[in-house]
């Protein structure tokens, strides 16, 4: 069970005034694992692009830049609330996106996850393009966020009413490892301490 429900963040596609909701969540997630945000989200024609990101990797060689391109794709509303994957359909282009806005490689960010023919369509990429590309499901997304006190604050602002919960659940349980920096703890103990506290509050509610 998912600590964090995406469907928490407003549609995309309803203009609501909130409908720049999960750009500027990746903005702010990109930003806290250290990426340079090149290119704000925006309105209107955007170049295939959400989002133009810039990583340093230091080396003994000296540094290097890597240019990405960031997709966002908010489903966890579709399908009547159940969601549905990122398909090859919803991401189109993708070369030529990569080769108009200068970009080293592709980075999907979904609040669901990428179908199986769309992971063989970007595996393709890394036979043309320096870095490939990475995708972040909802799954990776909430992972980073668990690993320090500054994810999670990232978390409450865009999550709180799963945030609060997580924090009972912490406050009930006494969970040793719910500031833990490990991800592999964060990963097995997160979903253990948060599956018994939901069990608990259920049998009180029913």
């Amino acid at each position: 069970m998912s600590a964090l429900d995406f469907k928490e963040i407003p549609q995309a596609n309803l203009a609501n005034g909130k409908q720049d909701e999960f750009e500027l969540f990746a903005r702010d997630f990109f930003a806290y694992l250290s990426y340079k945000i090149i290119s704000e989200p925006d309105r209107g024609q955007d170049g295939g692009k959400d989002l133009l990101i810039q990583e340093s990797r230091k080396g003994i060689g000296g540094e290097t830049t890597v240019l990405w391109l960031v997709s966002c794709k908010h489903f966890s509303h579709s399908n009547s609330g159940k969601g549905k994957a990122v398909g090859v359909d919803d991401e189109i282009n993708v070369a030529d996106r990569l080769s108009s806005n200068r970009c080293d490689g592709f980075i999907g960010f979904y609040s669901t996850i990428a179908s199986s023919g769309l992971t063989q369509k970007l595996e393709g990429l890394s036979e043309n393009k320096r870095e490939g590309f990475q995708v972040f499901h909802r799954g990776s997304i909430e992972a980073f966020l668990f690993r320090s006190q500054e994810g999670r604050q990232i978390a409450r602002r865009y999550f709180p009413k799963s945030m609060q919960l997580w924090d009972e659940s912490s406050e009930t349980t006494n969970n040793p490892l719910i500031h833990s920096d490990s991800e592999l703890d964060l990963k097995i103990t997160r979903q253990k301490y948060y599956e018994e506290y939901i069990q608990r509050k259920r049998k009180k509610e029913s």
